[in-house]
């Protein structure tokens, strides 16, 4: 029986890697042709070296696992370190991009390349981060692992010849295809120039064209003078997260750089008109010239301490040439340097914001009123409330107002049914749910589109760009109470939840534990998500693709983000948290959303009544989410049970 189950169990984790996926993939690339038009490359030559890189990196993962194991399962039963892996952690899931990314430029799939590829990508990271990560670890524990392509280890000692070469795919490879990627597509209908009045009157000045062109060779030096393996490691994490930022920043804010034509005079001229041929006046905001400039300069300095003036000055005569060439506006090069401030102090910038949302976490207070208690965190439940209703009544516009703000009391009365039957914790007499909310709202918009007959994906799409701000307003409360809490972390990253009324310390016992930070990781995914709806806003996709992106994206960050969650009220089943399978599900739904063809497209209408009812749903969630009666044994009556107080 426990062969058989094996067998079964092996067989189906195939099918679904290898013909499930695939089949939704190329059917979402197919009903999705028609939304993303943008421009594929005229290389085919590309698209073959793409599928046959990826298909050799798959057959060589699955005959590495198939030796090892005798088949292919997850987790195998020997940990795989040879072959392939001995070159990258992941080929299978590497070789799987790489083919989505070849067939759709061979079968010249704007969709598949341009929509279908990436978040499959996001997808996998988030499966690997999110689950695949633990799961191998309570498994094999942690192994004496280091593929070709990782970090090197944080020692002082001389880094080896493949560390060098290593950094160069770790850094490079990333950097050159996000920022080409945004080059290729040009400058978007809906860009924003970053070219100030006065700079119009600038000149060229093409002998500053030695230090453009210089700031190529001082980047790609970087890894070849680095002294140790410890500072490597820190340029490699130094540029992920300077894709990262600079990646969101392009994606949300479509800046550009309107760049002056001239007439060249010298070598350095055409030098300067050449490299225009090859860059563009896209990914313009910040200027990726000075942010190389900079960190370059950094570990130059930390090689050769005593030149340190001279590889600053370096960095600044390329920030200006940037400007003396044309290549950026003022405004490109000072985003530039704020991003380079940003990167090299981070880890400053993330010590402030733990410890001020660890302060805030301890920060309960409270005030009776008769027999009535007024919490404080439910001024933050309230300021969600008053931003959803608020910008789903905008865009609801004021026809439509009150169905709006009925529909938010079927989604306040949905997270609370959902709480009470999914999570049934004894010492939460009140609790609220995001996903029972979801699905009070869905609800909500059906009955809605019936009885006012107004357009379903409409209501969606009005509700979907205001829930990430409704979520990131909102964890402001988690935090104040204690709720959504993460599991035991490192110090630098975790927070300490001390005060006697929080539900750390009276449900899950981790009072002055250091605990991953979900709520400001919920937080940031959400503003994120909140900010490329806005983009897709802007540029006038459906409605109904709207709701697809949030759903996708706010499934992917819950994933993730539920991994790290330590509730101890949270159900589990397959081996999964039941909301990371709920955020699986989410993402398919997202996924179909994307597909319905519609033409439904949303109009922004600020409106008085918006924001008079907004007031009231303000107010209304805060007497729901922070006001109860401590005195009473009445089912809902309290927020928590006596044994708070």
């Amino acid at each position: 029986m426990g062969k058989t189950k094996e067998i079964t169990g092996k067989v189906l984790y195939g099918l679904l890697f290898a013909a499930v996926i695939p089949i939704i993939l190329i059917l979402w690339a197919k009903y999705t042709k028609n939304i993303v038009t943008l421009p594929l490359p005229d290389n085919l030559l590309l698209g073959y070296i793409l599928l046959i890189t990826g298909a050799i990196f798959i057959c060589s993962g699955l005959w590495n696992l198939w030796r090892s194991d005798n088949g292919v399962a997850f987790p195998p039963k020997k940990f795989v370190k040879n072959g392939i892996y001995a070159f990258t952690r992941h080929p299978i899931y590497s070789g799987a991009v790489l083919i989505s990314f070849g067939l759709s430029a061979v079968t010249r799939s704007a969709s598949g390349f341009w929509l279908v590829s990436p978040i499959f990508t996001l997808l996998l990271v988030a499966y690997v981060a999110g689950f695949e990560n633990e799961k191998t670890q309570s498994v094999f524990g942690t192994q004496d692992y280091k593929p070709f392509l990782s970090l090197p280890s944080a020692s002082s000692i001389l880094p080896s010849f493949s560390d060098r070469i290593s950094s160069y795919f770790l850094v490079f490879v990333p950097w050159l295809i996000i920022y080409k990627a945004f080059i290729f597509i040009g400058a978007p209908r809906d860009a924003i120039s970053t070219n100030l009045p006065f700079e119009e009157h600038l000149p060229i000045w093409e002998f500053s064209g030695v230090f453009y062109s210089f700031a190529f060779l001082f980047s790609l030096s970087v890894p070849l003078v680095i002294k140790t393996r410890k500072q490597l490691r820190c340029f490699i994490t130094d540029i992920w997260f300077t894709i990262i930022i600079v990646g969101i920043i392009y994606l949300v804010f479509p800046m550009v750089v309107k760049q002056k034509d001239f007439i060249p005079h010298s070598f350095l001229g055409r030098l300067i008109l050449f490299e225009r041929s090859l860059d563009g006046e896209s990914g313009a905001l910040p200027s990726c010239h000075v942010i190389w400039a900079f960190l370059a300069a950094k570990y130059f300095s930390r090689s050769f301490i005593r030149l340190k003036w001279i590889w600053y000055a370096l960095a600044a005569l390329i920030s200006v040439s940037c400007i003396t060439t044309s290549a950026h506006s003022l405004l490109d090069v000072a985003a530039g340097f704020c991003t380079f401030i940003i990167i090299i102090y981070r880890q400053q910038i993330w010590n402030y914001i733990r410890l001020l949302a660890e302060r805030f976490s301890n920060n309960w207070r409270e005030w009776r009123i008769g027999p009535i208690r007024i919490i404080n965190y439910s001024f933050y439940g309230g300021a969600a409330g008053f931003t959803g209703a608020l910008l789903a009544g905008f865009f609801l516009g004021r026809q439509y107002n009150l169905v709006g703000f009925l529909i938010l009391i079927f989604v306040i009365i949905g997270a609370g049914l959902w709480a009470q039957i999914i999570e049934e914790s004894p010492k939460l007499l009140r609790p609220y749910s995001y996903y029972g909310g979801l699905t009070g709202g869905i609800i909500a918009c059906i009955m809605a589109h019936f009885i006012f007959s107004i357009d379903f994906f409409i209501l969606l799409a009005s509700f979907a760009m205001a829930a990430p701000w409704i979520q990131a307003i909102g964890r402001l409360q988690c935090l104040g109470q204690g709720s959504c809490h993460g599991k035991p972390a490192n110090e630098n990253i975790g927070i300490r939840f001390i005060h006697p009324n929080s539900r750390v310390k009276k449900i899950s016992d981790l009072s002055g534990v250091p605990l991953h930070p979900t709520q400001l990781y919920s937080i940031g995914t959400n503003i994120i998500t909140g900010l490329v709806l806005i983009r897709l806003f802007n540029i006038g996709v459906s409605s109904s693709f709207i709701v697809g992106i949030y759903l996708i994206l706010n499934g992917t960050g819950w994933f993730v983000e539920e991994s790290f969650r330590c509730e101890p009220q949270t159900p589990s089943w397959a081996g999964m948290k039941i909301y990371q399978l709920i955020a699986v599900l989410n993402i398919l739904f997202g996924i179909i959303f994307t597909a319905i063809p519609n033409r439904a497209i949303l109009v922004f209408r600020p409106n008085l009544l918006s924001l008079i009812l907004a007031i009231g749903m303000g107010i209304l969630v805060t007497i729901a989410s922070g006001v109860d009666f401590p005195g009473s044994d009445r089912r809902f009556a309290r927020l928590t049970t006596n044994f708070f107080n």
